[in-house]
């Protein structure tokens, strides 16, 4: 069998295609009393119907966004139903979603930088969230209403 150029150059960029996972990163907040937000990052897929579904559903009270954003000030991997326990950085994907876990940088993977933001209010969270980590979804808890709500890459404010 002969392999043409074009052959190999479209086998090439189909392997590349399979090797290269997108991530849509996200920040996730809180709105504190005072008005600040402090959020984290998030790398892996930070739609509304992803991390903003898991968000609404299952870290609805203050403890558990709290938990969320100290464990994850290195960094969050991939958002699961729960924080959960440590893990190995390298346990397949399926077998974490299974157990409903979080992956963090820094607690499964011993990752060391900050991945956390301080944003003097809402509005600065809104408007400037995308620039600190190229993040395209700013999610962020009012401990007030106790209700979750996001910006868009735009800096459109939307409910959850």
């Amino acid at each position: 069998m002969k392999i043409t150029k074009s052959t190999l150059k479209k086998l090439i960029k189909e392997e590349l295609k399979s090797l290269l996972t997108e991530a849509t990163r996200s920040q996730i907040g809180i709105e504190l009393p005072n008005g600040k937000v402090i959020s984290v990052y998030c790398h892996y897929d930070g739609y509304p119907e992803f991390v903003g579904k898991l968000l609404k559903k299952h870290y609805n009270a203050p403890n558990k966004v709290k938990e969320l954003l100290k464990v994850g000030k290195n960094g969050i991997s991939t958002l699961g139903k729960i924080v959960g326990k440590k893990h190995d950085f390298d346990t397949p994907y399926k077998e974490i979603e299974k157990l409903g876990y979080t992956t963090f940088y820094g607690r499964d993977r011993g990752e060391k930088s900050n991945m956390s933001a301080t944003y003097k209010n809402r509005e600065e969270y809104g408007k400037k969230a995308k620039n600190k980590f190229g993040t395209e979804y700013h999610y962020v808890y009012n401990l007030k209403t106790k209700k979750w709500s996001y910006f868009d890459y735009y800096g459109k404010e939307k409910t959850l």
